[in-house]
């Protein structure tokens, strides 16, 4: 027997099996599974009734809400692709995007109105409102709409496992964004890897938003959770004081987050012990994180802390560092030397790290080859865009662009992403090690390492570090806290303070605004 693989189908069951399990908390809203059903249900008949079929694109402009969530399913479960954009995005950006998806309808919130007003002129379709009546009267109100409908016992009729169901775009730093799809069997294969892999209990509390759902699929939050019939609280966006008070109120069992995040829990701990106490795991990607912040969360904090890495390719996530049972005799402070490289493939995930001439590098720690990867959850490719999907997705295998080495026991450890090697007199160095060294100077909060050109050596390191409230920390005081950890050739030329480093919308560091400067016109 074959049973198309999608996410509608968890939606579906946990609505039976769950049907007065809280599904999702979000500001004064607490949907049971059967409350998420019945809208999600609404939402899918009153798109319908505005002429949404199977194959058209619907775009979200808005902040994380529970209606997201909804969107989650109620797009794909019409078989229409739904496509979250980032919010941070100019408009041109969002414009340029709006125009390659040939989006049909524009759903957004009150805050981002005068935002999206701009976009409607690049829209093909009609605005919906999610909340609120501040828009413009010509508007459609999305609460208004779901009351109107009456639910659909349809969902997920139409499509099949092939269907394209969500569309992401890239940052698009190296040119114009391209958009990832994935499919129904993407999605699925993704959720059940990543539930067994964490692995996600049907008693977790999560807290989604830290990450913000429009980026690369919400780290697959909406799926997992939904499947396992497990309670996500839905934040607007990551705030330090927001984060405390969920955690405690909620009694929120795992998070996510990128390291600047964790960093920030770090510092204003002090002020909330006790609140905690409920939250057993954090989930850390985005960007490599030192061993020592993973080590500090568990002695500050009470958590554990795991890497994981993918992305938007792969739905994303295809690594998790969880400590396998050979390794689990290890001290806690080495166990942690593990839970922050990049990890082992989750259940269902093919990795490889190879060298240019295309065979696997030796599990040395040493030889550095590209991440390539294979999986039912990894993307057929981007949209509308044949010849730079034929670029990167070769012989049944995608080709990241990251850069690791293995250790003996299979561990991947990210050293760069090709363009973010620094090539200094022929030797080849690790921004991210450099970053680490770094990080493990007790006044260092920040610490970002990009290539500057220099007429001997072609190009060297040059370090961006923001320190900790209230702690002081001169150059020549960092440069001698490298000596000896780093090869010589290693250490910055220059370290440069700010207040604090760039970041996009999901609080990655934005190394291409820190070399800007340094290659006018590249």
């Amino acid at each position: 027997m074959e049973v198309t693989q999608s996410p509608i189908r968890f939606l579906t069951e946990s609505e039976r099996l769950h049907a007065s399990k809280e599904a999702v908390v979000c500001k004064g809203e607490r949907l049971t599974y059967q409350r998420l059903g019945e809208r999600v249900r609404r939402a899918a008949a009153a798109l319908s009734a505005l002429g949404v079929v199977k194959g058209d694109r619907v775009a979200y402009l808005g902040l994380n809400c529970h209606r997201l969530v909804e969107l989650y399913y109620a797009v794909p479960g019409l078989g229409a692709i739904l496509s979250p954009l980032n919010v941070r995005l100019t408009q041109p950006e969002l414009e340029f995007i709006l125009g390659d998806l040939g989006a049909k309808l524009l759903i957004t919130d009150s805050a981002l109105a005068p935002l999206a007003g701009r976009l409607e002129g690049a829209l093909g379709g009609r605005v919906i409102c999610l909340d609120g009546q501040d828009h413009p009267a010509h508007w459609l109100d999305y609460e208004t709409l779901l009351a109107a409908a009456e639910p659909t016992d349809q969902l997920g009729s139409t499509i099949s496992e092939s269907d394209v169901a969500e569309i992401f775009y890239t940052s698009g730093t190296t040119g114009r964004p391209k958009g990832v799809m994935l499919t129904h069997r993407n999605l699925y294969s993704h959720a059940l890897g990543v539930a067994i892999s964490l692995p996600v209990r049907p008693d977790e509390v999560q807290l989604v938003g830290t990450v913000p759902l429009f980026h690369v699929n919400g780290w697959g939050a909406p799926h997992y959770i939904v499947a396992m019939g497990a309670t996500q609280v839905v934040t607007a966006r990551f705030d330090v004081e927001e984060f405390f008070r969920l955690v405690k109120a909620e009694r929120v069992t795992l998070a996510m987050m990128v390291p600047s995040m964790l960093a920030a829990l770090l510092v204003a701990a002090p002020a909330h012990q006790g609140e905690l106490d409920a939250l057993e795991h954090i989930m850390i990607g985005g960007a490599p994180p030192p061993p020592t912040l993973i080590r500090a969360a568990r002695h500050d904090l009470g958590v554990r802390c795991t890497v994981g890495y993918g992305l938007s390719e792969t739905s994303p996530v295809l690594t998790i560092a969880n400590v396998t049972p050979e390794l689990s005799g290890l001290p806690l402070d080495e166990q942690d030397e593990f839970r922050a490289r990049t990890g082992i493939p989750i259940i269902g995930v093919e990795v490889r790290v190879m060298d240019q001439d295309g065979h696997e590098v030796a599990w040395d720690d040493e030889t550095i080859g590209e991440i390539w990867a294979r999986a039912d959850s990894v993307s057929p490719g981007y949209w509308n865009r044949p010849a730079e999907t034929a670029e990167v997705f070769i012989d049944g295998w995608f080709h990241t662009g990251d850069m690791a080495v293995v250790n003996r026991h299979g561990y991947l450890q990210i050293v760069d992403r090709k363009k973010d090697i620094i090539i200094s007199g022929g030797e080849n160095i690790s921004s991210v090690e450099v970053e680490n060294a770094l990080y493990s100077h007790p006044a260092v909060l920040e610490a970002a390492v990009v290539a500057v050109p220099d007429e001997k050596w072609g190009e060297v390191p040059y370090a961006f570090v923001a320190l900790k409230p209230q702690a002081t920390a001169s150059a020549e005081e960092l440069i001698a806290h490298l000596r000896g950890r780093l090869a010589g050739f290693k250490i910055p030329r220059n370290i440069e303070f700010r207040p604090e480093l760039p970041k996009t919308g999901t609080g990655k560091v934005m190394k291409q605004e820190l070399r800007r400067p340094f290659w006018p016109g590249r």
